[in-house]
């Protein structure tokens, strides 16, 4: 597995803040390891990101924590997970995503629509008869 990159600076992709590194502890009744990974540093929220995983959201206490969703925009280049590098300032739905891995110029920038599901236009346009 391709080491992340020092420099990283990973976005949360629900707040548009700044990650903070934090170590994640995973044991098993033999051993236990540490990994690098970054978390949303906002109280409420509990997305994270690691090199090997992409972004990914945790339930549960530390006792009893398990992963949930995962959100992984892939790398070009060699497939890897890559991070959300910047968000446009006017246009938050533009964002541009870069791999994680040292020296990789590897990036996407994707502009993303959401739609709101009451929206009449919506609803016709998904409709199923």
């Amino acid at each position: 597995m391709a080491k992340m990159g020092k420099n990283l600076r990973p976005l949360c992709y629900e707040h548009y803040v700044a990650m903070k590194p934090v170590q994640l502890e995973n044991s098993t009744h033999t051993f236990t390891t540490h990994s690098l990974a970054y978390a949303c540093p906002l109280s409420d929220c509990f997305i994270f990101f690691s090199d090997n995983t992409g972004y990914f959201s945790v339930e549960g206490d530390e006792q009893q924590s398990k992963q949930t969703g995962v959100l992984r925009v892939t790398c070009p280049q060699d497939g890897l997970p890559m991070y959300l590098a910047e968000v446009h300032p006017q246009k938050k739905n533009l964002r541009l995503w870069r791999c994680g891995k040292p020296n990789c110029k590897g990036h996407r920038a994707i502009e993303e629509y959401i739609f709101d599901p009451q929206d009449a236009s919506v609803q016709q346009y998904f409709r199923t008869n």
